[in-house]
């Protein structure tokens, strides 16, 4: 689906560039892709977590945009379903 391919590309691209930010918080790109995996799912276990301004500001733009990725997506799916929930009770 659409947002599954968002998701992927945003975990992606949020790992190379905090991979290449912050380089000795991130040693390998799958840590780097294991937090941007955690970041988007708002688990946030802190385990690893940037620690320079640079990266930190990264860390905030991430955040932003994957609550974008994530949210209005799924409440574009909500107001689809009441709307076909709508329709079948007036049936």
């Amino acid at each position: 689906s659409a947002v599954a391919t968002m998701a992927i590309a945003y975990i992606l691209i949020s790992a190379l560039v905090i991979y290449n930010v912050e380089p000795e918080s991130f040693e390998t790109f799958f840590d780097a892709i294991y937090w941007a995996t955690i970041s988007l799912t708002t688990v946030g276990y802190g385990d690893i977590y940037p620690v320079t301004v640079l990266g930190r500001m990264v860390a905030m733009l991430s955040s932003f945009f994957g609550i974008a990725i994530v949210a209005l997506p799924a409440g574009v799916v909500t107001a689809e379903y009441m709307n076909i929930l709508k329709e079948n009770v007036g049936k």
